[in-house]
């Protein structure tokens, strides 16, 4: 009879040889999900995360903001004979040579001194395009400020809610940046405006009105003041059909489009001073009887003017002339 037998070797060597296949099978494991782990660390680091568009909003980008303010002036508005008859805003836009603003800041008016905000001057006489309809005018510098122009964007679908940052100089205080939301849109009377809610004043008119991109989506126009936060502005794409009409050449004196004459070519007058209260002396004109300050002595509304510091007018509930800032 044929005997089988099995040594005990055989079937030790039989078991080791199993043990080692689960052993490598877990090494095998190991390696693959370290593998995996440095993977997916690798993407973390290449892919940013979601919110990090939210953290570099244009609203919350103190740099950001101030770089824009560079680029928006206050304008100081005088009639033939060296008046100061009204203060607004303005801001370079297209090129640097370009100031855009509202029309009815510069009527009646003969010529604009610019003001930026590290207070250099800079006289506008020239008018390159103005629709008096919509509310807009373009304007040449004389010599350009050296400002970089805004981007324009005409072409966004805007929408209630969206965050907006406006710039300008409301009561004359120069620059003044305000943060609220786009609320709603008013068309009527021909007028196609973005309602927002970041507070604006008088002086205001004229300012730029920018998205959380940084970019200028309209021009700060109006508001009613019987009602609360409730502001107007004129739209980029109304601004931009106007330049885009203009031949890029042809300029006319202001005072003969807005009605404010002619005169020698202007000088930056030594009394003009930078909108930015006490310490700078600005010097406005009250009545004992009146509600309403003024930057010009000689306003229509205004008789037996009383000098007061800027400041003080609104501390003690003056409210701007309405004929005086635009």
């Amino acid at each position: 009879m044929k005997t089988t037998m099995f040594y005990e070797n055989d079937y030790d060597g039989a078991q080791s040889t199993g043990a080692g296949s689960e052993s490598m099978l877990r090494v095998d494991v190991r390696l693959f999900l370290r593998f995996l782990s440095i993977l997916f660390f690798l993407l973390f680091l290449t892919v940013p995360p979601a919110v990090s568009a939210a953290e570099h909003s244009f609203s919350e980008d103190a740099n950001a903001v101030e770089a824009a303010a560079d680029s928006v002036f206050m304008l100081e508005v005088y009639s033939s004979r060296a008046q100061k008859i009204g203060v607004g805003s303005g801001f370079v836009a297209f090129d640097s040579s370009l100031l855009v603003t509202n029309y009815h800041v510069i009527d009646g008016g003969a010529y604009v001194v610019a003001i930026s905000d590290d207070y250099a001057q800079s006289i506008v006489t020239e008018v390159c395009a103005y629709d008096r309809s919509k509310d807009i005018a373009i304007l040449r510098f004389d010599n350009s400020a050296g400002s970089a122009p805004l981007e324009m964007d005409a072409q966004s679908t805007l929408k209630r809610s969206q965050k907006v940052v406006a710039i300008g100089s409301p009561a004359g205080l120069m620059n003044t940046i305000s943060i609220g939301n786009i609320s709603a849109f008013y068309r009527n009377d021909g007028k196609d405006w973005i309602q927002f809610t970041a507070p604006i004043s008088a002086g205001s008119s004229g300012g730029a009105l920018l998205s959380d991109e940084g970019k200028v989506i309209g021009m700060t126009t109006a508001t009613y003041t019987s009602a609360q936060n409730v502001n107007m502005a004129v739209k980029a794409k109304d601004i931009v059909t106007l330049y885009d009409r203009w031949d890029g050449r042809t300029t006319v004196r202001m005072g003969s489009v807005t009605g404010g004459g002619s005169s020698a070519y202007p000088s930056i007058p030594a009394a003009t001073s930078p909108g930015m209260g006490a310490d700078n002396g600005t010097t406005v004109y009250v009545t004992s009887s009146g509600s309403r300050y003024h930057n010009n002595p000689s306003c229509s509304r205004m008789k037996n003017p009383i000098e007061m510091d800027l400041l003080d007018a609104i501390e003690r509930g003056y409210e701007p002339c309405g004929k005086c800032y635009k």
